[in-house]
């Protein structure tokens, strides 16, 4: 059973030798190295809610948008992996691995930001949408390497979830921002380009500087040891070796990310028609105008409003999500989020009220909450920690590669297909997520052994319609303890009461004497036994396990046990291999055996070293 357990987490740690060398941080600390998102988020919000409608004012053909949008996909796709690479490949004493190029991209982006109001022409526009992505690009997949680099893995999916809210949060200030300053801000300039543009802008411009230079400041990156830093000097950084580690990287990609290919090809082709025909559809539907006419100004403060809306959806669903991923697998959330979407943007064109317009695109909330955090979530966990960035680089292009064929072909659908209706646009856009979410259902998990132990794939591997009950029996000691979590893990599997037996011997008088050597040690008296019991299921309460059993029984170990599990084949009962005082080296004590010799129903076999601690996933099943 994969699940998120406090021991999971716990293991995971301790399987990452690096992770000794990583503090544990607060959730203060993790906010301030995420205060960036806000700021990046905020910028990009603009760039999605207000770069199209500029070029719609300034004389764009809407069926031109797509390959106006050209810039996004064709930076990401030669900028980010190549950024990945380097920055797997860069440190600097002062400045760090990663932050050089979140610092460097942010003060691209937020130049362009402040230049653009003062665009005359659609190509200038072009110009420095192109400057601008590539900007956004150099930033934000060290962003995710930094997240992945500094936390501990048990510490990685908070890392991630807060800054996909701070980024959910950039997105609604963005956009709110951006209706109020239509509203309160009158006039254009000579070009077209309304005064509200430059004051929303600059203040994008500003936000996005002055949070991630708080977080560059307060994040100290955790320098590399000797041979890491002697390993990214021999691996250079030409344009053929970085080419070559980008086709090693996708060569040796774990299953699990090929596996992602199909769905963010629906997802991300679905997500840019959206971004580039959201204010032409609720113009037409909710406004009943055209970029020529004025009221459709207020048609795009409108569609600041909507995403905005959304946003604060995925805010408030990012934080039920990662549990729930972890409790039905991540492939069933994504598909479930995407198929949700699917069904609002399927609506949302015959919904003409600009109010009662907000309940459909909660599936677009709901979608980008999961898209925004759970595959790196799953990613980041997949693959080794020397070549995080470059990862997060292809995984970028697999956003890209479906970004770029909409540029190159969706003007002609638009056009030829869908007759030239931004309505029929947005059902398009629903059909090829509610497709998305039926390939995340195709994606097989990967064996136990290749799956991630902290967001798995797939559902949580569950042994269902086996077993009714599942006996352990506990004396109290540490290794009966692990061996009755043996037990509780397989009772939550197959969802069974567990019963917790404890065995003792009435006459407390005879627990005076002192057991010979290899002699077995009984609990004497009930209240001992009682003890051992509550001892037993004290943690198990604590973690919420509620079917529960717990008996007490005068006689043998075994005797105890066995009489718990009664004559029913569809119970499991679960032993150490060795209770207390077995012999050095005895591989099966006396109760294992005399419990395996009579029981009518499957006996599991919890392994012991011979300081009585648990082996390691050291069990057999008669």
């Amino acid at each position: 059973m994969t699940t998120l357990t406090r021991d999971k987490i716990a293991e995971a740690d301790l399987a990452d030798p690096e992770d000794q060398r990583k503090p544990l941080l607060s959730t203060q600390t993790i906010l301030l190295m995420n205060l960036g998102g806000f700021g990046t988020s905020f910028a990009f919000g603009l760039q999605q809610t207000a770069i199209n409608p500029l070029f719609a004012m300034m004389g764009a053909d809407p069926a031109s948008l797509p390959i106006l949008n050209l810039a996004g996909p064709m930076t990401g796709l030669l900028i980010q992996p190549m950024i990945g690479v380097l920055s797997d490949r860069t440190w600097h004493p002062k400045f760090g691995q990663r932050r050089p190029y979140i610092v460097a991209g942010c003060i691209l982006a937020a130049l362009c930001l402040f230049l653009f109001p003062f665009v005359s022409a659609v190509w200038m526009a072009v110009v420095l949408l192109w400057a601008m992505d590539a900007g956004n690009n150099t930033a934000a997949e060290p962003y995710k390497a930094l997240i992945a680099g500094k936390l501990r893995l048990s510490q990685r999916t908070q890392g991630f979830l807060l800054q996909a809210m701070l980024g959910a949060a950039g997105g609604i200030v963005a956009n709110v921002a951006l209706f109020g300053f239509q509203a309160l801000v009158q006039g254009a300039s000579e070009s077209g380009i309304p005064h509200w543009v430059p004051a929303v802008f600059w203040t994008g411009a500003a936000c996005a500087l002055i949070t991630v230079m708080i977080s560059a400041t307060v994040t100290k990156e955790i320098p590399p040891t000797d041979e890491e830093l002697a390993k990214m000097k021999s691996q250079g950084a030409s344009p053929v070796a970085i080419v070559a580690e980008i086709a090693s990287a996708v060569k040796e990609m774990p299953v699990g990310m090929h596996k992602l290919g199909l769905v963010y090809a629906f997802q991300w082709y679905g997500l840019f028609i959206w971004w580039q025909f959201a204010s032409l559809a609720i113009g037409k539907t909710v406004f009943n105008a055209g970029p020529e006419d004025a009221a459709y100004q207020a048609a795009v403060g409108w569609t600041g409003l909507a995403n905005a809306w959304s946003s604060i959806v995925q805010l408030l669903v990012s934080l039920a999500l990662i549990p729930i991923a972890v409790r039905f697998g991540a492939k069933r959330v994504h598909s479930a989020c995407l198929l949700i979407a699917g069904v609002g943007f399927s609506i949302f064109p015959h919904v003409a009220d600009r109010y009662l317009m907000f309940l459909p695109l909660i599936g677009y909330g709901v979608a980008m909450a999961s898209i925004a955090s759970l595959p790196y979530v799953m990613a980041t966990s997949m693959v080794p920690k020397a070549r995080i960035g470059v990862y997060l680089g292809i995984l970028n292009m697999m956003i890209v590669v479906p970004q770029l064929v909409q540029t190159l072909t969706f003007g002609w659908i638009y056009e030829h297909l869908l007759g030239n209706d931004p309505g029929n646009a947005m059902t398009f856009c629903g059909v090829l997520f509610a497709l998305g979410g039926v390939a995340a259902m195709w994606v097989n998990a990967p064996t136990a052994d290749e799956e991630s132990p902290i967001m798995p794939l797939g559902s949580p591997r569950r042994i269902t319609s086996v077993y009714k009950r599942v006996i352990v029996g506990s004396d109290g000691t540490p290794a009966s303890l692990a061996t009755v979590g043996h037990a509780a893990g397989l009772a939550a599997a197959a969802e069974a009461r567990l019963v917790v037996v404890s065995a003792y011997n009435p006459d407390v008088s005879a627990g005076l004497a002192k057991p010979g050597e290899n002699e077995h040690r009984d609990l004497y008296g009930e209240a001992a036994a009682k003890a051992a019991v509550d001892a037993s299921v004290h943690e198990l309460t604590k973690q919420r396990f509620k079917r529960i059993e717990t008996h007490t029984i005068p006689g043998s170990p075994a005797h105890a046990v066995l009489e718990a599990a009664g004559n029913d084949p569809n119970n499991l009962i679960v032993v150490g291999n060795r209770g207390l005082g077995a012999a050095s080296g005895e591989a099966l004590g006396a109760v294992p055996r005399e419990i395996v010799k009579h029981a009518v129903c499957n006996v599991m076999i919890v392994q012991t070293n011979d300081d009585g601690s648990v082996v390691a996933g050291g069990a057999g099943l008669r």
